[in-house]
C-alpha cells in the first residue's frame, strides 16, 4: 500500500513538473535568452577592464579575496541578496505590465555573475578558475533555474489573474517560503564547499 501511494506520488510529481515545462517553454527560453546576455555581458566587462590583482581594490572585493574573513559572514550577505532577488522578482509579478522589471533584474544578476567570475578567474589564476567551475558556477547555475522557476509560476499567477480576475494558483506566501527555503540550502551549500575547497578566495554575486 505505501509502495502504491509513494509511486502515485512520483507519478503525480512527474506529471506536474512535465505541465509545467511544457506550459512555460516560451517563459523559460526568453529568460534563458535574458540570462545569457546578463552573463556575456559581465565577462565582457570584466575582460575590457582588465581587472587583475592590482585593481581589484577598487571594485570593493578585496575583503572577500583573503583567507581571514569568516565565510558565514558571506553566507548571510548571500542570504540577504537572495531575499532582495525573489522580493523584487515578486513585486514585478504583481501586474502584468510590470514583468519587464523582473527581466532586468535577472540581467542584473547574471551581469554579476559573469562579472565576477571573470574578475577571480583573471585575478586569481588556477586558484579563480577551480572556485568557479566547482563553486560558483554550478551554484549559481542553480540559484538561476531556482529564479527561474519561482518568476513562471509568478508569471502565471499575473497573467491568469489579468484574465480571469482571479487566481487559483499557490498563494505568493507560500511560494516566497518555500523558494527562500530552497535557496538557503542552496546558500549553505556554497558556503560549505568555499570553506572546504577555497580557504583563500571567497565571493559573493
Amino acid at each position: 500500500m505505501n509502495s502504491a501511494h509513494l509511486s502515485s506520488k512520483f507519478s503525480n510529481l512527474r506529471f506536474s513538473i512535465k505541465h509545467f515545462f511544457r506550459n512555460n517553454q516560451i517563459k523559460l527560453y526568453i529568460l534563458l535568452a535574458v540570462a545569457l546576455f546578463g552573463i556575456f555581458t559581465g565577462i565582457f566587462t570584466a575582460v575590457k577592464l582588465g581587472v587583475t590583482t592590482t585593481t581589484v581594490q577598487g571594485y570593493g572585493l578585496t575583503i572577500f579575496a583573503n583567507g581571514k574573513i569568516f565565510s558565514f559572514d558571506i553566507f548571510f550577505s548571500r542570504m540577504l541578496s537572495h531575499i532582495i532577488m525573489i522580493a523584487v522578482l515578486s513585486v514585478a509579478s504583481l501586474n502584468v505590465f510590470a514583468l519587464p522589471l523582473g527581466h532586468i533584474f535577472i540581467i542584473y544578476r547574471t551581469y554579476l555573475i559573469g562579472f565576477n567570475c571573470t574578475l577571480l578567474i583573471t585575478s586569481y589564476s588556477l586558484v579563480g578558475v577551480v572556485t568557479s567551475i566547482v563553486v560558483i558556477i554550478p551554484i549559481q547555475l542553480a540559484v538561476l533555474c531556482v529564479s527561474f522557476v519561482f518568476y513562471c509560476l509568478l508569471m502565471d499567477r499575473a497573467i491568469e489573474k489579468k484574465r480571469f480576475g482571479v487566481c487559483h494558483g499557490p498563494k505568493y506566501l507560500k511560494l516566497f517560503l518555500i523558494f527562500l527555503l530552497i535557496l538557503t540550502i542552496l546558500n549553505l551549500i556554497e558556503t560549505l564547499l568555499l570553506i572546504l575547497l577555497s580557504a583563500n578566495v571567497i565571493l559573493v554575486i
